[in-house]
């Protein structure tokens, strides 16, 4: 795979692994699949503290001093900023805003399409901040390891194009272009 189209799904907040939709490696998902939900007490705590800030701001009379509205907004943006920074959609921080902790569980989507190579997380499983839960690449562009001799080494350079037939695919020829030529000779 091209390590410059990996994506790393991990937990922006610590918590319980409720349920994983990608349940085995190999599975292809697209941009904004549901990939986990997440119980974390600590969302749980924010999402409820987003309510009561929005319905303090609601409930303040039109002749409130200007400073305590400017708080009471202060207070709302903060706590939607932080959980949007926790991986919050904005349909999410608002659904939070109007029912508070209804639904105790946030939902971690795929930042990017491609197919799971790795799965980390379990259900049930309790994961820190920035643990990593799964990994996905984009394998609609790969990189293909050439070996060449090291008298062949003055016919190749950097952005040539190259073609290349393999027996996995009869008759298929895979064309793209040198993109890196290791400095490191191979002893063998």
């Amino acid at each position: 795979y091209d390590e410059t189209r990996l994506g790393y799904i991990t937990a922006w907040v610590p918590g319980r692994i409720e349920r994983m939709y990608a349940d085995y490696t190999g599975i292809t998902v697209a941009k904004g699949d549901h990939m986990v939900d997440l119980y974390s007490p600590e969302l749980l705590t924010s999402k409820e503290e987003l309510h009561r800030a929005a319905q303090a701001l609601d409930k303040l009379s039109p002749g409130a001093p200007a400073v305590l509205r400017e708080t009471a907004m202060a207070t709302v943006d903060a706590v939607r900023n932080r959980l949007l920074r926790w991986g919050m959609t904005e349909a999410q921080v608002d659904a939070a805003k109007q029912q508070g902790a209804a639904n105790d569980l946030i939902t971690i989507h795929a930042p990017m399409g491609g197919t799971v190579l790795e799965r980390m997380g379990r259900e049930g499983m309790y994961v820190a901040t920035g643990e990593r839960i799964y990994t996905i690449a984009d394998l609609s562009v790969v990189w293909v390891f050439l070996e060449a001799y090291e008298s062949d080494l003055a016919w190749l350079h950097f952005g040539q194009p190259v073609s290349f037939t393999n027996e996995a695919h009869p008759g298929e020829s895979f064309d793209g272009r040198i993109a890196f030529i290791d400095p490191v000779l191979d002893p063998v």
